[in-house]
């Protein structure tokens, strides 16, 4: 029997001192996971949270235990999708009001609302086509990567990514067009 598994097989059977090893063990892993889904915000730590409860009470239904850390990814993975579906938001970039500050804090805020433009983008993409952008683009993982940790075949990552992309670029510039320049430059 493996720790892993000496580990799991404890904290399922209530042994809360093994599950705060778990909890200390995965949680860079499934708050990286959430914020992936999530983006930048104040809901990370609350669904970082739900993920771990999540687990907690499915502890049981652990076979494999070779591959718990995958296993721990799907349940981040699932909780976060779960969460972003009920919270769907939008951002409203013309509500920003006039601020006078130095040239570098209109940077830093411009750079901040380019993050939430595309974190909104991505809002509009499906969740299979979000993942494998995210999964590609931004944890710079290899197409045979993803086809195996989602259990899909390599054409259909590869598909996803490439319509996932244009697709963002059409939200993106959409997003970030300039009223002149949607009004025909005048």
């Amino acid at each position: 029997m493996s720790d892993e598994e000496k580990l799991v097989k404890a904290a399922a059977a209530g042994d809360m001192e093994a599950f705060r090893r778990i909890y200390q063990r995965y949680l860079d892993q499934v708050t990286r996971t959430v914020g992936r889904y999530l983006g930048p915000g104040p809901d990370v730590e609350d669904v970082v949270q739900d993920a771990f409860v999540a687990l907690h009470k499915s502890l049981d239904n652990v076979s494999d235990y070779a591959a718990f850390e995958g296993w721990v990814f799907r349940v981040a993975r699932n909780v976060a999708i779960s969460h972003r579906r009920k919270q769907r938001t939008s951002v409203d970039l013309t509500r920003l009001q006039p601020l006078q500050s130095p040239i570098n804090q209109w940077k830093k805020l411009a750079a901040r609302e380019k993050v939430r433009a595309l974190y909104a983008a991505m809002d509009c993409l499906s969740e299979e086509k979000r993942e494998a952008l995210i999964l590609y683009e931004i944890e710079g993982l290899t197409l045979q990567e993803i086809a195996d940790e989602t259990d899909t075949s390599i054409n259909t990552i590869a598909s996803r990514v490439r319509r996932g992309r244009k697709k963002l670029l059409k939200l993106m510039r959409r997003t970030l067009a300039t009223p002149k320049a949607e009004a025909g430059g005048e």
